[in-house]
């Protein structure tokens, strides 16, 4: 009887074991990706996915080159369409509501001396629909248009819309704030003026939560100050401002945000006392910072300021909300670049990256420190811009997983001596307790479909990612020629 208790326990920890290793899937979708390409991912509620694919603009050209692909939840691809802008047009996003995708765009015109944003809803087979007007602000002249910003609530039920007017001298600065439905219906209007004189290097970042709050992220450079951040709620009538108060020399050098399940809106980040607020090779990290807004826009829930001895080179890559605690992801980061011998251009450079140590800060609900971790890990590239040095981190069945490329010689005993030539990559993964901050050592995935073909090697771009549900993310491969769209399942 005692042997057979044991023989249970022992088959339920095996099972156990291994419903925590990830398994990832591919499909066959693909596509020949720039090497300067900006994915975004965003879910549906009928459980597919738009991929949105951002490219800088070509020489000789002003506007980007977008293209948006819509999964469905069997993770086929039912379109894919370029919603690359008309000269004269400025791209402002594409956004995902109510299982629709929109493209924002923005036309300046100068007989009605405006400039003025419209959706173009993207049918389930990829064509357009019918425009929507949602906004405008007066313009003057083309160099002096303005711009606009949008950003959706999670749940993908709200848009809120930033107007911003161009410089004005000797004025305060003036914003429009707009909010529509899931159906693109406008439900308030507000113009807002900033205690803070207008500049030409204006930095407002919205965010709307899922009950219609509005925060907007602002970086000021104000003469004398340096740069500064501020986090103002909006409740429809009136703006509300948080400093981010970050005492004597300190100043924020690299933060991320996030909205917890509840509402509340969070910045957390890393800054420096050198006035340096570059992420550069030698660069000075003092210490953590964490922000955090109740849902109602009302009051601090956390406003924290925590030295830690001096790290260098971090960037913050995500910050996560669970059970009332904020943990805040980076990752030793830097690039070096060198002049090109050879070739026709004298002016080229050679650009190299390095994705080092992963960094996990854990925090209490008011923001004071509850532990450190470092996750071993070494990725380099070059000339790539860095896409495949990035890492997949989230919280998932109570465990904090890390999934990133690895050097497949640190996982084999007899490889880990001479090491010759390129060093193959593996996708492997890590767990971190989200509460205690427990490591659980590093290890490959044995699960692992291989999502290329045999003549070139596929690495996982992990950054690019989106929850569907609990135990589902969707996440990205890619080499110089195609990409797959995978399956993470726990």
């Amino acid at each position: 009887m005692k042997f057979f208790m044991l023989y249970m326990v022992f088959g339920f920890s095996i099972l156990f074991s291994k419903a925590q290793e990830p398994i990832i899937t591919w499909n066959n979708a693909n596509t020949k990706p720039d090497l300067q390409q900006d994915v975004q991912v965003f879910p549906d509620q009928a459980g597919g996915y738009l991929l949105v694919n951002t490219m800088p603009p070509a020489e000789g050209s002003f506007s980007p080159s977008v293209t948006a692909e819509y999964f469905n939840a069997a993770n086929e691809r039912k379109y894919k369409k370029n919603v690359t802008v008309e000269m004269m047009e400025d791209y402002v996003q594409v956004v995902l509501l109510n299982n629709t995708a929109y493209l924002l765009k923005s036309l300046f015109n100068k007989e009605a001396g405006k400039n003025t944003l419209t959706a173009f809803p993207i049918t389930p087979e990829g064509s357009y629909g019918q425009p929507i007007v949602l906004a405008s602000m007066p313009a003057e002249k083309l160099v002096a248009r303005g711009q606009f910003k949008a950003s959706c609530s999670s749940d993908g039920s709200k848009l809120v819309v930033l107007a911003e007017p161009n410089f004005t001298k000797d004025a305060n600065e003036k914003i429009g704030i707009y909010v529509f439905n899931s159906k693109l219906e406008k439900t308030s209007e507000s113009t807002q003026t900033f205690s803070y004189p207008s500049t030409r290097a204006v930095f407002n970042e919205p965010h709307i939560n899922n009950s219609g709050m509005i925060y907007l992220l602002k970086k000021t450079d104000m003469k004398g100050e340096g740069i500064t951040y501020s986090i103002f709620s909006f409740n429809g009538s009136s703006l509300k401002e948080f400093k981010m108060a970050l005492d004597g020399n300190k100043k924020a050098a690299t933060l991320v945000s996030t909205f917890s399940n509840e509402g509340d809106f969070i910045v957390a980040g890393y800054y420096t006392e050198d006035a340096k607020v570059k992420i550069g090779f030698g660069t000075a990290y003092h210490g953590s910072f964490v922000f955090k807004l109740d849902a109602k826009g009302e009051k601090w829930l956390a406003n924290a300021i925590n030295p830690f001895e001096k790290r260098k080179d971090i960037l913050a890559r995500k910050v996560i909300s669970y059970k009332n605690n904020v943990i805040l992801l980076g990752e030793i980061t830097y690039t070096n670049s060198s002049a090109r011998t050879g070739g026709s251009d004298p002016f080229a450079r050679d650009y190299s990256y390095s994705g080092l140590d992963i960094i996990v800060d854990g925090f209490d609900a008011a923001g004071k420190p509850l532990y450190a971790q470092t996750i071993k890990k070494n990725n380099s590239s070059k000339n790539d811009y860095a896409r495949w040095n990035s890492f997949f981190g989230d919280v998932i069945n109570g465990k904090l997983y890390f999934i990133f490329m690895d050097d497949k010689t640190r996982y084999e005993e007899k490889k880990k001596w001479i090491i010759f030539g390129t060093v193959p990559k593996i996708a492997v993964y890590a767990m971190v307790d989200p509460i205690t901050g427990s490591l659980t050592p590093t290890k490959p995935i044995e699960n692992y479909d291989n999502p290329g073909n045999k003549d070139k090697a596929m690495l996982l771009r992990p950054e690019v990612c989106v929850r569907l549900n609990e135990n589902n993310f969707i996440i990205r491969a890619e080499n110089a020629d195609l990409y797959r769209m995978g399956k993470i399942s726990f």
